[in-house]
């Protein structure tokens, strides 16, 4: 027996022990007797066409297309003032470095087409839903083990080094990138700033480091941000370890496959999902 649309996004939100749906993610078009389910990091309306003519139960994506995921995405950028402050960074500063991106990504909801690609799927009656911050925090709590378990000695190289080794990773055809800092630099206290929505920019990065974090790591990150960084903290022994988007979503999305077919869904993968995974 197939599972619903719901099923499958409580499965993704269990790899993390939540309960609620978080508001960049979403049921567009909902399904039952789901057996088959096409899984993207990006599933648009090319896509949704395709998982149609097909014939999958579902179209899975990761990055949120429209409706409430894409207008009330603003909301999950709380949990950026939640990592600056168990970082030590004041919450009224946690709040201004966020203030910009939070303003942007509002604006940017409002222009959208937010009916765009879900009103493909309905016109289709092709179910679709994302899973977008579940997928991500289970990724962050791996690269949190990693930094856990780095010596006290331990280099920023080493710590590229030891990220380096993740199956999604090292099967990447990007590599992990010190944006920041030398190889030599002591490790020090890291933050790991992923599952907040997207990368805090050069603001957030800001306040950790002036607040005694010594290494922040972002999935991705702007060359702008990249360049004030540079020339703010280059040499000051702090430093910015990006680990590639689309490897680093595929970690949490992999886990919600490998899930999903415990349960008896029929997985393909396609938009960076399966990078790394063992088939």
């Amino acid at each position: 027996m197939g599972l619903t649309t719901d099923e499958v996004m409580q499965i993704s939100l269990d790899l993390v022990d939540w309960d609620d749906t978080p508001a960049d993610s979403t049921v567009y078009v909902p399904g039952e007797e789901i057996e088959t389910a096409l899984v993207g990091i990006d599933l648009e309306s090319p896509e949704i066409r395709l998982a149609h003519d097909l014939g999958y139960d579902l179209a899975l994506a990761h990055h949120p297309t429209g409706m409430s995921a894409r207008l009330d995405f603003p909301e999950v950028l709380d949990t950026q003032v939640e990592f600056m402050t168990d970082h030590g960074v004041p919450e009224d500063v946690a709040e201004e470095a966020v203030s910009d991106l939070r303003s942007r990504m509002d604006h940017g909801g409002h222009s959208s087409n937010y009916r765009h690609d879900p009103s493909v799927a309905e016109l289709l009656d092709q179910p679709y839903l994302n899973t977008h911050l579940a997928p991500d925090e289970y990724g962050r709590r791996v690269f949190r083990e990693v930094a856990d378990g780095m010596d006290d000695d331990a280099t920023a190289g080493d710590f590229v080094d030891a990220l380096s080794e993740i199956p999604e990773l090292a099967a990447a055809e990007t590599d992990v990138r010190l944006r920041v800092g030398d190889a030599d630099n002591d490790l020090g206290e890291v933050a790991v700033h992923h599952a907040a929505g997207t990368n805090g920019g050069a603001s957030v990065a800001r306040a950790y480091f002036e607040h005694g974090v010594d290494t922040v790591l972002y999935i991705h990150v702007g060359a702008g941000d990249t360049a004030e960084l540079r020339e703010e903290f280059g040499d000051a022994r702090k430093n910015l370890v990006v680990t590639g988007h689309v490897a680093s979503d595929a970690i949490g999305m992999n886990a919600v496959v490998d899930a999903l077919e415990e349960r008896g869904v029929d997985c393909d993968t396609i938009s960076g999902c399966g990078i790394g995974r063992d088939e």
